[in-house]
């Protein structure tokens, strides 16, 4: 149990952070303009992937499920910022 509530807290942290930067840059007004919009989604996404690491099927799952999507989101706050 307590192991999912780390994979939720840390990685979902991330991934919550990466997200959000990545929806910040690819808004068409500029990320200056979307930088309030995004801290009132980052807890949303954070609750959301923290629901997702207590729906696994393990901790195990949790982890690498997580894990993974911790490195997509950030792949794409990279590719969002050097598009936009």
């Amino acid at each position: 149990m307590w192991s999912r509530t780390f994979a939720g807290l840390v990685l979902g942290g991330f991934a919550a952070m990466a997200l959000c930067g990545a929806i910040a840059f690819l808004t068409p007004a500029g990320w200056q303009t979307a930088v309030i919009p995004v801290i009132a989604l980052f807890p949303l996404l954070w609750l959301g992937l923290c629901a997702v690491a207590y729906a696994s099927r393990t901790a195990k799952h949790a982890w690498v499920g997580l894990g993974a999507t911790t490195v997509v989101a950030w792949a794409a706050l990279l590719l969002a910022r050097a598009v936009g």
